[in-house]
């Protein structure tokens, strides 16, 4: 679960039926604003009213679930790396660091929970207004909305690695290139269709072989 601004974001990892009809709301309120945003001039000019309007509720339930309109373009970004995070963790411990890493992001995108398309789009959005990422944080408490998931991330690899590589270039260049295999393997998948898996195996497999500890 992840704190931001007052609205509890909870990221559906397991199968209670309240998370998952929770999680399916937070969805539709994000595609409704993505699909606002991209029909648009962008998302400064979606309101609240607007993304309200589109997903058929009201504004009093538009908050209930997200703080500002920025936490609805953002969420597909935040419910992706946090369940990419919790697939992580529940990886058994002594396994190679880039099989880890395959088997995790496969459970991210295969989920019936992962709207590949939703996270292309809004990976899309982000990258045509990069504050976006930021903005909502900003209004609330000041802080990176995906910090928390860094964090865990951070912690979980450092778990992994051996000895001292957590700390070095390598266990940063290991964070660093997962989440950007995480978020290159969606976009792959919702761009080419078809089975998922082959296309995460390719994402990995150039990982595998351009990226290892240093030699004493």
């Amino acid at each position: 679960m992840v704190q931001n601004g007052g609205t509890l974001f909870r990221m559906t990892t397991g199968s209670g039926l309240r998370e998952l009809k929770r999680e399916r709301a937070l969805a539709a309120l994000s595609r409704a604003a993505i699909s606002l945003a991209t029909e648009g001039g962008g998302p400064d000019t979606v309101t609240v009213d607007a993304i309200a309007e589109r997903a058929e509720v009201s504004r009093r339930t538009f908050f209930n679930y997200f703080p500002t309109k920025e936490a609805a373009f953002t969420w597909p970004l935040h419910s992706t790396a946090a369940r990419f995070a919790a697939a992580l963790a529940a990886r058994p411990d002594g396994e190679p660091i880039w099989d880890v890493v395959q088997h995790a992001i496969e459970a991210t995108l295969t989920s019936p929970e992962t709207d590949l398309a939703l996270v292309a789009a809004a990976e899309a959005l982000v990258a045509a207004a990069p504050t976006l990422v930021l903005a909502h944080d900003w209004k609330s408490h000041g802080r990176h909305p995906l910090e928390d998931v860094i964090r865990d991330l951070n912690a979980e690899f450092a778990r992994r690695l051996p000895g001292g590589l957590a700390d070095d270039v390598y266990g940063q260049l290991v964070v660093e290139c997962s989440s950007t295999a995480l978020r290159v393997a969606a976009r792959v998948c919702a761009q080419r269709g078809g089975d998922p898996l082959p296309h995460i195996a390719s994402v990995v497999d150039m990982l595998r072989g351009g990226i290892r500890p240093a030699q004493p």
